[in-house]
């Protein structure tokens, strides 16, 4: 009794300290649009449409709706909240199964709702004690061990042990349905973001049922052993290879499970990754628009914000000002733990500089002026490889003032056979085409799973004024294509003056055609491409791309757009093409990006034999480049006048 009266005080306490933070002009907001929330959909959802047999996909939205209506009421002790998360409870606690995948047709593995049914249960079982029945209590200690620990559990032995695996598939009594390939999942899940859910999930099950199932050990040793096997999916420096999105996916979950078993085990387990480095990860890739204002650099199908929870974790383990400064200013959005996990006395700090560059270990290069929609920022995607990646070795993306000017098309469609699955392709991206095609990529019929093709960055430069990096794809290329011998991309970016200038070569034993293509921002359909001669604009509401474009054997412009049904969009490019079929040709590209009201830059483009002169004016700026070319490497000679 008195160890129940103890923890009932702290218990008020914290929730009093949780009210003061939820009253700070960083989270009022937040806290506001919780509390005025029109619940009338909410209701006529669970009330209609759930159904316990099949629709099992429902029970993701049931189980946030829980978790929310939860914090909402511990915080609040409003009733009617905590009703609402109630009966969320009682509808997902007659789900006969909370997953839709099965191993040997029989055993449900928890991937994505097990993993976050469990989750949420356990963290909210305590919020709500005082709401729940005796029975309602008894009934989820009884469910998370077999609907959700042992799920996850059969989901990390397998990813363990895929040789013992007969074969994943989708639950004949569900309604989900998908043509796969699932032979690989066990192999492909090794190394991914849906290995981290089951793997955080299970950890939190097992810790919330200590004491009440003996099975605790067991399934924490298999959590320890699946996350010192997937955490060298982080790259030393932080950097993630499925993209901002999955990134932000995997941290909020493994921060969680981290901080439960730091709170209730004493055992600090999130070594092995470079927290820090992920979350410059994250700042430097954060690229809003007007279009997608929490976007990201959208490489593959990442290109989604980060939630200011893990930032705030990470910011507070680490007293690190940089995480503090992107977790109060860029998230997202705030989620139930950045409550929890914000200290007002970790100081915030914005990184020093004027601009950033960064060639993160996965092989992505960042530059960027900054992380407001104004600012300009260049990626290009190097690297190798990985799981919910596009055909896109060596694409440039390019934004500024709130446009995004070169444009890597937004999440294409997970199916293959969805008549958009295209989008996925080289010729959707801004990349090189050799004979109209792209380099290597796979069928789709294993998901979004990664191909064979790699780039790699083989020279950069980085001055106070401007980078320059070299990227290599021929082996993307040769992949499909044996008569490739070398496909590079070299890129300088000066971002006083938001100039690009790309130079594209190729190398064939035969001759062939060479395109360079290059994509504008359209979702809002409010692009337009122009073409005079060797010059083109791209326009769109608040800024213009203006360019120059010469060849080693001259350069046609041709405009067109991407042949996906236009109910799916209607995706403008612009092809630079070599004048004639050749063994060896280079494709030089110089853009400036300036705001729309601004006076029209001036670029001229004089190209010789293995040289180019380039000379750019925007308003009172000047800058001069020469480039040379001495066996395939470029040498920029760069005078600001």
């Amino acid at each position: 009794t008195k160890n129940r009266r103890v923890k009932w005080q702290l218990l008020l306490e914290y929730q009093a300290l949780l009210k003061r933070r939820l009253e700070l002009p960083l989270f009022q907001p937040f806290w506001n649009r919780l509390l005025s929330m029109d619940l009338a959909d909410d209701r006529r959802f669970m009330e209609n449409e759930v159904q316990y047999n099949n629709q099992i996909w429902h029970i993701a939205r049931l189980a946030r709706l829980l978790e929310r209506e939860a914090f909402v009421y511990v915080i609040s002790r409003n009733e009617e909240r905590g009703l609402m998360a109630r009966q969320a409870i009682q509808h997902i606690l007659k789900f006969k199964k909370w997953d839709y995948f099965l191993d040997n047709d029989t055993d449900v593995i928890g991937i994505q709702r097990a993993s976050l049914t469990t989750r949420i249960l356990a963290v909210t079982f305590d919020w709500l004690q005082d709401v729940l029945s005796d029975d309602e209590k008894q009934a989820i200690l009884q469910q998370i061990p077999e609907k959700g620990c042992e799920p996850c559990y059969r989901t990390l032995y397998d990813i363990l042990h895929p040789e013992q695996v007969d074969g994943w598939r989708f639950d004949p009594e569900s309604s989900h349905r998908e043509e796969r390939d699932m032979s690989n999942w066990p192999k492909i899940f090794a190394t991914n973001n849906l290995r981290a859910v089951p793997l955080a999930a299970l950890g939190i099950g097992a810790i919330f049922l200590t004491g009440r199932d003996d099975r605790v050990d067991r399934w924490l040793n298999m959590v320890k052993q699946s996350y010192d096997d997937f955490k060298g999916v982080f790259e030393p420096d932080g950097s993630y290879p499925e993209g901002t999105g999955y990134c932000n996916y995997v941290i909020s979950e493994l921060a969680l499970f981290f901080n439960i078993m730091k709170r209730c085990r004493g055992k600090d387990w999130s070594n092995g990754i470079n927290w820090q480095g992920t979350m410059d990860f994250l700042l430097m890739t954060h690229m809003p628009s007007e279009q997608h204002p929490h976007g990201q650099v959208n490489f593959g199908d990442g290109g989604h914000g980060f939630f200011s929870g893990p930032a705030f974790w990470i910011a507070r383990k680490f007293r690190d000002p940089a995480a503090q400064y992107a977790a109060s200013h860029y998230a997202k959005e705030h989620d139930i733990y950045a409550v929890v996990w914000y200290d007002p006395t970790v100081k915030e700090q914005r990184p020093a500089g004027d601009w950033f560059f960064r060639h993160f270990d996965i092989g992505w290069v960042i530059v960027t002026t900054g992380f407001k929609k104004n600012d300009f920022t260049v990626a290009m995607r190097s690297g190798y490889p990985y799981n919910h990646e596009n055909a896109d070795r060596n694409s440039v993306i390019l934004k500024y003032s709130g446009e995004n000017l070169l444009v890597d098309n937004w999440h294409p469609p997970y199916d293959h056979k969805h008549p958009a699955w295209t989008l996925r392709t080289s010729p959707a991206h801004n990349c090189v085409l050799i004979d109209g095609k792209g380099h290597q990529y796979h069928n789709g019929m294993e998901g979004t799973n990664a191909s064979l093709a790699e780039a790699r960055v083989i020279d950069k430069k980085k001055t106070d004024r401007f980078a320059v990096v070299t990227s290599d794809a021929t082996q993307a290329y040769h992949l499909v294509n044996d008569n490739v011998e070398r496909v590079l991309r070299s890129m300088l970016v000066i971002p006083e003056l938001q100039f690009l200038l790309v130079l594209d070569q190729l190398v064939m034993k035969k001759k062939a055609s060479f395109t360079s293509r290059w994509f504008v921002e359209n979702e809002d359909k409010q692009a337009r491409i122009t073409i005079k001669g060797n010059r083109f604009e791209f326009l769109r509401p608040l800024a213009r791309l203006t360019g120059v474009c010469a060849g080693s054997h001259g350069v046609r412009l041709k405009q067109g757009t991407f042949p996906v049904p236009k109910e799916h969009g209607i995706f403008p490019y612009l092809d630079v093409n070599a004048a004639g079929d050749e063994r060896h040709v280079q494709l030089v590209t110089t853009m400036v990006a300036t705001e729309k009201q601004d006076g029209q830059p001036v670029v001229e483009l004089e190209s010789g034999e293995n040289a180019y002169l380039v000379s750019v004016a925007v308003g009172e700026r000047q800058v001069m480049v020469r480039l040379t070319i001495a066996d395939l490497m470029p040498e920029f000679d760069v005078t600001f006048v």
